[in-house]
């Protein structure tokens, strides 16, 4: 799928009908590729006498050659996205739970001096969220220069892994509320399912932090003096860098939080565990002086009080019944059960 956009006079993006080759005119200034076929990168090869990447190579690239500029001064960029599931708010799809693993998406920027050219292989929310920021540029910015169609996805990028860790914070605190209250965790919570919805969200934390960590050294990259040509970007990107930094120690946050309930419920569960174990063991006690009351009287003797005559059933009854309450009391006033 190939999507391509121009810039207006005033400064905004706007859509361009994409029916070939022939389409792919000098004024665009982003060529958005998802999945794109080869017949697609050839279209672009003979516009633009561009070789894009292939989806499987974006996968396989080294941590060190994620960021470079080439010898013919085009910037390269390959970087994490974080997206709930595969299609999660895209082309109205419905809201699904926030307990959906979430995935990472590697997405390539080619940074030309007149246009920029993504490849990704899944619609991601942050691309959908940046094109309709566009479109009306809420900003007033120049999107005839691509370098801000670049930073703006990367702002986009990181408003989608805030949303995503204030979703999980609202959880949290949801979750905090079930197993810290002591009738709806012994009445209603099961407490297995908590252990694994807190392993999920844990998992969507570390996969948050892989992203924002990969981003913080984009914009590192980016500030570098010669990486963009111009200092006028400088203030955007450090602003860019401190949000990064302040979501950073928010998600270091929520990992305690996680790893604090996930103790809190462990611990409830182990002594739900002891509670069954010691109610199994004080059961034997209990019937312990009844079983010998009726053994002794079971025995082949005839020297045992009470045992004959026409009550002597009766009383020895008594005296089974009276051996099994006493002790069940003196449990019950030592609340063992």
């Amino acid at each position: 799928m190939l999507e391509a956009f121009y810039a207006t006079e005033r400064g905004s993006l706007e859509d361009a009908t994409i029916n070939g080759g022939f389409d792919l005119h000098p004024e665009l200034v982003w060529i958005d590729l998802i999945s794109p076929s080869p017949e697609e990168q050839q279209w672009i090869l003979d516009a633009y006498d561009r070789n894009l990447p292939t989806l499987k190579s974006l996968e396989d690239i080294s941590s060190s050659a994620r960021f470079y500029r080439d010898d013919d001064g085009i910037l390269h960029i390959s970087t994490y996205f974080l997206t709930k599931n595969k299609n999660y708010q895209v082309d109205g799809d419905t809201e699904e739970s926030s307990n959906i693993l979430a995935m990472v998406q590697t997405v390539a920027f080619i940074l030309h001096k007149d246009r920029l050219f993504t490849l990704r292989s899944e619609k991601l929310v942050a691309f959908r969220a940046f094109r309709a920021r566009a479109r009306r540029n809420d900003y007033d910015m120049d999107y005839k220069d691509p370098t801000w169609i670049l930073l703006g996805l990367l702002e986009a990028k990181l408003d989608e892994l805030a949303d995503i860790l204030e979703d999980i914070h609202k959880d949290l605190e949801k979750y905090s509320t079930e197993v810290l209250n002591n009738h709806h965790r012994e009445q209603i919570l099961d407490l297995d399912d908590m252990i694994t919805r807190l392993a999920q969200q844990e998992d969507v934390l570390g996969k948050a932090q892989l992203c924002l960590i990969d981003l913080r050294r984009v914009l590192t990259f980016l500030a570098r003096p010669r990486a963009l040509g111009s200092h006028i970007y400088d203030a955007d990107i450090r602003e860019l860098s401190e949000d990064v930094r302040s979501l950073v120690e928010h998600d270091a946050f929520l990992f305690q939080k996680v790893r604090f309930l996930l103790d809190t419920t462990s611990g409830f569960i182990n002594t739900e565990q002891n509670d069954t174990i010691r109610r199994f063991s004080i059961l034997p006690s209990m019937l312990a002086p009844p079983m010998l009351v009726a053994s002794i009287y079971g025995m082949n003797t005839q020297e045992l009080p009470f045992a004959h005559g026409t009550m002597s059933f009766l009383t020895v009854a008594m005296i089974i019944i009276v051996s099994f309450v006493g002790p069940m009391i003196y449990f019950r006033w030592k609340k063992w059960v």
